[in-house]
């Protein structure tokens, strides 16, 4: 018979044992999460004291703790403030599809109209949408103000948000950079020529100014390459610079227009823009 009686016994020992670590990591999460509420309640961080406290209000902490941290929270809910954010389109019609962050950081992916919980304390909210010019608003969100509404009005893009292929500055300027690179290319053409120009009228028998020319092939050839590859490489050079000079006017709506043209005789550059 008290065999019996000892079996259960061991068993319920046990138990008691194994449960007790649990019981106090609880108790000191518990007593962490009442410290760290009370710190971040008085710094006024009301959004983060209240996970705390939720934390340490919980049933499976010590009764006086708990009730501690239910009487803080009650206080924490009723400070802390809330917002409700919206944007509206130039006509007033309500957005949708705007993200939102909050002094610097993600704050929603996208508005829903749900109050939101806030630190007390001035805030800079920025509304962006794909297809609309950013807005931003400066405001001050007071303690214990709740359903505070706070709406953006985001316009239509602004010249330098439009796609480059539209001819805006990103767009004239790499037009500026290839331009530019040709013409590059055309002095570099034109100095080989003038170099194999030189080296074929050397070659020449020439005397009091008259060469055989006959004797060098290909001379009057590259004399008219070298000249072509100076003329044109320097106009497009030219050209790309100054796109690339006049692109960097960052939120103009300029124009320009480029026009070369190379002769035999020589080369022109003609220019205009409209701002």
């Amino acid at each position: 018979m008290q065999k019996r009686l000892w079996a259960p016994s061991l068993v319920l020992m046990s138990m008691m044992l194994l449960d007790r670590p649990a019981l106090c990591d609880d108790k000191a999460a518990c007593l962490e999460a009442a410290s760290k509420g009370q710190t971040l309640r008085d710094a006024h961080k009301l959004v983060e004291a209240r996970e705390e406290l939720l934390v340490c209000a919980a049933p499976r902490c010590p009764a006086v703790v708990q009730s501690d941290c239910i009487n803080w929270l009650d206080d924490v809910q009723r400070a802390l403030p809330t917002v409700v954010l919206s944007a509206k389109d130039g006509t007033g019609a309500d957005l949708v599809d705007v993200r939102v962050s909050m002094d610097g950081q993600p704050l929603l992916p996208k508005i829903d109209g749900l109050a939101l919980p806030l630190d007390p304390g001035l805030h800079t909210f920025r509304f962006e949408s794909k297809d609309r010019a950013p807005a931003d608003l400066r405001v001050l969100v007071k303690e214990g103000e709740k359903s505070q509404s706070l709406s953006a009005v985001l316009g239509p893009q602004s010249p330098r948000d439009v796609p480059a292929a539209s001819g805006n500055a990103p767009g004239w300027r790499t037009l500026g950079w290839v331009l530019a690179g040709a013409g590059m290319a055309g002095l570099g053409l034109g100095t080989v020529s003038g170099i194999a120009t030189l080296a074929k009228m050397s070659a020449a028998h020439c005397a009091d100014d008259l060469c055989d020319y006959g004797s060098t092939g290909g001379i009057k050839t590259a004399a008219i390459l070298s000249d072509a590859g100076w003329i044109a490489g320097s106009i497009l050079l030219a050209s790309g610079a100054a796109l690339i000079l006049l692109s960097d006017r960052r939120g103009s709506t300029s124009g320009v227009r480029v026009v070369s043209a190379v002769t035999p005789s020589g080369g022109s550059i003609v220019m205009g823009t409209t701002w």
